[in-house]
């Protein structure tokens, strides 16, 4: 499970960057939508969602994780960027009903 940039990636936007943790605090405030929140769980939410986008990969391949045909770093931007597609919804319903669908 990569780690990087949890806590400076907006879960209902996507948006990353430095920039969303004024000050390196605790606080989390995205420059793009606004969306504020304590920091840890702004990366607690995000590694929720990796680890979900990881399960669903294994039940459909049956492998963790796929061979990459890129170089290491290729293969970790093309990691960070699907992650980036991930969003976080604020109605928990739709998330469950999404989740059993997915699977």
């Amino acid at each position: 499970m990569d780690a990087d940039y949890t806590s400076q990636g907006c879960p209902l936007c996507g948006h990353t960057g430095r920039e969303n943790r004024p000050n390196q605090g605790l606080l989390f405030v995205c420059t793009h939508c606004g969306h504020t929140l304590h920091a840890d769980l702004v990366a607690a939410r995000n590694i929720r969602m990796r680890t979900l986008l990881i399960r669903q990969d294994w039940i459909r391949t049956g492998r963790l994780s796929a061979a990459p045909e890129a170089s290491g770093d290729e293969a970790k931007a093309a990691r960070l960027q699907r992650y980036a597609e991930l969003r976080w919804s604020l109605d928990a319903s739709s998330v469950l009903i999404a989740g059993r669908m997915a699977c």
